[in-house]
């Protein structure tokens, strides 16, 4: 496989079994390895989903791939995605081609604004049903509802990630010491 060339749904299967990526457009993007705070935030916000969750549907962490579409290839990697029961009737071994119903990514690093707009407009137009970004730097976190309404939030605000499931994260990250 060179470069070159737009990687499409048939590629799969050459694509690394190490390492951070997604696939953009058939374009191979590398991602750095996630570092401390990152990683705290989505082992305690997958947590806490979970538990208030686990009744209904099913939290899925770590890079989840989601096949946004195949001609050429988009493979997003979420931190953290929900599923309910009644779209997905059990959890699959491979790659999700459905969309969630929740998607959550951290942001705890320096990362260009274009990229997280890119993942929106793909998450938007694959379906997910709600969005929450969390940006531990800026300590905020940014909600795009089911209606495709926009709500910015403070960490100090309880703010509803999903469906009465509401999370203060501001005590989430000082429990942390982040």
């Amino acid at each position: 496989m060179t470069t070159k060339d737009l990687l499409t749904y048939k590629d799969l299967k050459d694509l690394p079994k190490e390492g951070r990526y997604e696939v953009v457009e058939g374009r191979l993007l590398e991602m750095s390895p996630a570092g401390g705070w990152h990683a705290y935030m989505v082992a305690e916000l997958s947590s806490r989903l979970r538990e208030k969750l686990k009744d209904i549907g099913y939290v899925l962490a770590g890079e989840l791939g989601l096949v946004i579409q195949k001609e050429p290839l988009t493979l997003r990697a979420s931190d953290i995605a929900f599923y309910s029961k009644e779209k997905l009737k059990k959890v699959p071994r491979g790659l999700l081609h459905e969309p969630p119903d929740l998607v959550v990514e951290v942001i705890a690093e320096e990362t260009s604004m274009e990229y997280f707009e890119e993942k929106l407009r793909d998450y938007i137009n694959f379906g997910v049903g709600r969005m929450v970004f969390v940006d531990l730097i800026k300590r905020l976190v940014l909600v795009v509802d089911e209606e495709r309404k926009i709500g910015v939030h403070s960490f100090e605000e309880e703010v509803e990630v999903y469906k009465g499931v509401k999370i203060n994260f501001a005590r989430t990250i000082e429990e942390a010491g982040l």
